[in-house]
Order: structure tokens, then C-alpha cells, then sequence
């Protein structure tokens, strides 16, 4: 009577994250505050392991294959399962089932996504789609037969104890090999001879005695993320919706889980799309040969044995104001990359260059662009921070200082692409004077004279490359980004004092500049290096 429903919520509650059935073989230990660390395994695993490009396939595919197996998901099922490729300036958001993976792993352009993209990350449906609504359609149904089942006299508990003993596979799941402990709890209080005879003796305290166990065993087992939605469920008086919502929260770990797997799994695809884009590389060049000219432009412009004395642009080096070479290195997986191609990368990333874009780099051309507007937007806003800091001292430690820095990063949001600087500067120098103006205003703030205003004004309103204060800036931050790149623990890079405002976001911004560089250079490395000492 009640197969087909059960069947139906058992098939739908696997769409968020059923990638959990890999957890056992990949972690161990505890999770609460953190995930668990044991990626040292991979990092070990002798370089012969994982040769050739068709063993890491085939490893990533037999992953996909074992959670199907184990999960008995169908190819119907499977469709509701996968990863999301974030939307660009050309394309939506693109959801790629777990059932296409296997043809997926040919299209280059996602597995370089998933290699390059740190957020890259596991999702259930998304809402409004229809997958999305026949989902909730069946859920909906499945609840709603429980509680006619529960109103009736006397009660039916079939469902429920069905329920109870899908939740017990659920925890298998998510604990085996995390928490022994607890899972050896589970697997004694929800034992189906023990349900069926709580069920039979007293009733309803099936639901209210197992559902309170349930609970405590997620409080201990869940990220701290999830505390609120446990607290709540706590709360709740309403047995079917206690249930529905152990469900949800149930589903929403599960994903937590799969996306820490995929986190520590990272590894396996970046060094397969390496190995994949060289292959696809090898293959390209026995069809056309070397012939990619902005590439070569790009190599030949930043080759330091035939580099001119350098152009007003970059008076003091590079392209940036940086020393063009210092024979320092960035050893990656299996080449070496003189600092001098970190000129060349940022060169990429300068407000007036308006060279070719080289081929060999099309794949993170939306990055590129991305990487150069939030450089630009965080540079004009950490000026107009010193500025106003330098014209009012008072200002540097008062929290009106965090205020300011939040919303002239509001007011930039649109810049460079859809609003001209100066434009913005005039926005941003409105917003400083409101601020000032406020903060001389206070019992004890300073005073500050009409004249300081005014020549604050003018110094915001004459930002551009040109400024000292902003060539200063810009150049911290392509030191930043250097350094970066060339030391091996980022925690000893001194942070960019001038950036103070925007420490998250100048972290992530070099961050994503580095896996750039460093993904480029592991594909094309060999054949940049060549090409320049044949230019020679």
C-alpha cells in the first residue's frame, strides 16, 4: 500500500547530495567544527599512480559509478544529481547531471571550471525548475498520506517506521567512519524489531521518542551551519513537520559532506584537466603547428632578453612598476616558471592594455576580465580610503572607517563595465564629504575646514593612473600578487597595508590570479618556455 510513496521520498531525498555513499573510503575520524583533513593520502600516492590521463578518468568515473550503485540511483534519478557551471557574461548557469559526467569529462571547458573554480561546488535542483517542482510535488504528496495515515483510528504507523528505518541508511551513510560511536547508537535505537514493537505498545511515542534521538544525533554530527535549522527542529510541535524537516536538514548534511568530498578530491581534477588540456594542446598543434599569434605577441612582448627600456607605463620595471626579473622561480607540479611570466600574466590584468588576447588563455578570458574590473574597483577604492584617511587622521581607527570602505565598494560595484571613472569618482567624493562631514559633526570629532573638504575633492576627482597615490596602490597590489605566487607559504606575504578595507576581497582576487597563472603555465609551460628561447 505504501511502497510506491516510500519509494518515490527514498529516490527524491538522494537529489541534494547522494555523493555522501563515498564518504567511508575517503574521511575518517570526527566532524563537527571542521571537516576532517586526510587528503595527505593523495598527496603521497606515487606520481605513477595516476600516469596517464585515462586512469584519472576512469577514477573519477568509477567514483560517479559507486555512487550510483550504492545510492540505487537510476539514470532518471541521476539527472537530478550533479554540478552547477556558474553563469558568465555570455551563458546562464548551467546544471550538469551526475548522468552526463562520464560525456562531460570530454568537454574541456568544465573540467577546467571545476580545476580553477575553488566555489565549484556540488547543488541540488534549482527551484522553479521543473525537476525542482515534480519534486516537491511527490513530497508534498508523501506528507500528506503520512499524516491521513496517522488521523486515522486507530493510527497506521507503517510509514513512519518505513520512515525511521530510511533515516538509520541515511546515518550509515554519513557516519560510518566518522562516528563508530554513535552510529553503533542508531543502528540499536532504531532497529526495526525495536521500532515495530514501540510502535505496537505505546503509539505515537514511536514518532516523539525516535524523532528526539534523531535530532540529538544530528546536533552532534552536523557543521556549525546547521545549529539553527537543529534548534528549530527542536522546537517544533508538529510531528510531520518535525519529520519533513529532519529530512530537509538530513538532505542539507549530506550535501555538506559531499561538497567537503569534493573538496579534497579537488586535487584529482585539477591534475586530470591538466593533463586533459595538454593532450587536447598536443593534438591542436599536429593540426595547425605553432600558429598562435597573439600568444606569441603576448611571449615575445614579455621576453626580458629582447625587452626595450621600458615605457612611462612602467618606468620602474615591469609592466607594473615591479622588477621584470629577480631569477626567482614558481616550482609547480612538473615545470618551472621564471618570475618574469608573472609580468606577463599581469600584463593581462593592466587598465590600458588593449593587446590581442592571447589563445592559449581563451578558457579564462571571462576570468581575466573579471580579475582586471575587481582589481580596478578595489584600487580606486583603497585610494580614496587613503586619501581621506590622510586628510582625516581621526578617521583611520574610527568605525565610521568600516562604513565608508562598505559603501564606496557598493557605489564601484558597476565599474568599470557600465560606468565611466569619472563618473564614479564624483559618487565615491560625495560619499567621502557626507562622511566627513558627519564624523566632524560629532561631540568630539575633529574639526575639518572648508578648505580641506575642497582639496580632498580635487584630489579624489583627479584619480587615475597618472596619480602618484594610485600608481602606488596598483603597484602594492601587483607585488601582492607576485609574491604570492612565488613564496610557498602564503602566510608569509606581508598584506598590502593600503588595502586594509578589502582584506577579504584582495585575498581572494590574488588567490584566483595565482590558480590562473599556476593552471596556465602547468598546460602551456613547456611550449612557452620553448618559444621564448627560440625567440631569443
Amino acid at each position: 500500500m505504501f511502497a510506491a510513496p516510500k519509494a518515490q521520498e527514498c529516490r527524491t531525498k538522494l537529489n541534494v547530495s547522494a555523493i555522501s555513499v563515498i564518504i567511508s573510503e575517503q574521511i575518517g575520524g570526527s566532524r563537527r567544527d571542521t571537516m576532517p583533513d586526510n587528503t595527505g593520502r593523495d598527496a603521497r600516492m606515487k606520481k605513477e599512480e595516476l600516469a596517464t590521463e585515462d586512469d584519472k578518468k576512469k577514477l573519477l568515473l568509477d567514483m560517479v559509478t559507486k555512487l550510483m550503485e550504492d545510492a540505487s540511483l537510476n539514470s532518471e534519478n541521476a539527472q537530478d544529481i550533479g554540478f552547477v557551471m556558474p553563469a558568465t557574461d555570455d551563458e546562464p548557469e548551467k546544471f550538469v547531471r551526475l548522468s552526463d559526467l562520464e560525456r562531460s569529462l570530454e568537454d574541456m571547458a568544465l573540467v577546467h571550471e571545476i580545476a580553477i573554480n575553488e566555489k565549484f561546488q556540488l547543488k541540488p535542483t534549482t527551484p522553479g525548475s521543473v525537476g525542482y517542482v515534480v519534486q516537491k510535488t511527490v513530497k508534498d504528496a508523501y506528507w500528506n498520506l503520512m499524516r491521513e495515515l496517522l488521523a486515522q483510528q486507530p493510527p497506521c504507523y507503517t510509514m513512519v517506521i518505513q520512515l525511521l528505518l530510511d533515516i538509520k541508511e541515511t546515518f550509515k551513510s554519513l557516519l560510518r567512519g566518522n562516528n563508530d560511536r554513535a552510529l553503533d547508537a542508531i543502528l540499536v535505537v532504531l532497529d526495526e524489531h525495536n521500532i515495530r514493537q514501540l510502535a505496537d505498545e505505546h503509539g505515537a511515542a514511536v514518532l516523539e521518542h525516535n524523532a528526539q534521538f534523531i535530532i540529538k544525533i544530528m546536533g552532534m554530527a552536523c557543521c556549525p551551519a546547521r545549529d539553527a535549522e537543529i534548534a528549530a527542529l527542536k522546537r517544533e510541535q508538529d510531528p510531520i513537520a518535525q519529520l519533513r524537516g529532519i529530512m530537509e536538514v538530513l538532505d542539507k548534511m549530506k550535501l555538506d559532506m559531499a561538497n567537503f568530498v569534493l573538496a579534497s578530491t579537488r586535487a584529482q581534477f585539477v591534475r586530470y584537466s591538466v593533463d586533459y588540456e595538454r593532450k587536447k594542446f598536443a593534438e591542436l598543434q599536429t593540426l595547425c603547428g605553432n600558429q598562435f599569434p597573439a600568444t606569441m605577441e603576448w611571449l615575445k612582448r614579455n621576453n626580458p632578453a629582447g625587452r626595450e627600456r621600458p615605457s612611462e607605463e612602467g618606468a620602474a620595471g615591469g609592466h607594473n612598476g615591479v622588477s621584470a626579473t629577480t631569477g626567482r622561480t614558481v616550482r609547480l607540479t612538473d615545470v618551472l616558471m621564471p618570475d618574469y611570466y608573472i609580468d606577463a600574466y599581469q600584463e593581462l590584468i593592466q587598465p590600458g592594455a588593449d593587446h590581442p588576447f592571447p589563445e592559449l588563455l581563451k578558457l579564462d578570458l571571462e576570468r581575466v576580465v573579471q580579475l582586471k574590473e575587481q582589481t580596478m574597483r578595489l584600487s580606486v577604492c583603497a585610494t580614496v580610503m587613503q586619501l581621506t584617511c590622510a586628510t582625516v587622521p581621526t578617521l583611520a581607527n574610527h568605525p565610521r572607517r568600516c562604513d565608508l570602505a562598505a559603501k564606496l565598494a557598493i557605489l564601484s560595484a558597476d565599474y568599470p563595465g557600465k560606468v565611466e571613472l569619472q563618473e564614479l569618482l564624483e559618487s565615491l567624493c560625495v560619499q567621502v564629504l557626507d562622511c566627513v562631514s558627519a564624523h566632524a559633526d560629532e561631540p568630539s570629532g575633529p574639526a575639518v575646514p572648508d578648505a580641506a573638504k575642497q582639496a580632498l575633492k580635487t584630489q579624489i576627482l583627479r584619480i587615475d593612473r597618472t596619480m602618484t597615490v594610485y600608481s602606488v596602490v596598483w603597484r602594492k597590489m601587483m607585488q601582492y600578487m607576485r609574491e604570492l605566487l612565488l613564496t610557498e607559504r602564503e602566510e608569509h606575504v606581508p598584506f598590502p597595508v593600503c588595502f586594509r578595507d578589502y582584506r577579504d576581497e584582495t585575498v581572494q582576487l590574488a588567490g584566483q590570479f595565482k590558480r590562473i597563472v599556476s593552471h596556465n603555465f602547468e598546460v602551456y609551460g613547456n611550449f612557452y618556455l620553448q618559444s621564448m628561447q627560440e625567440a631569443v
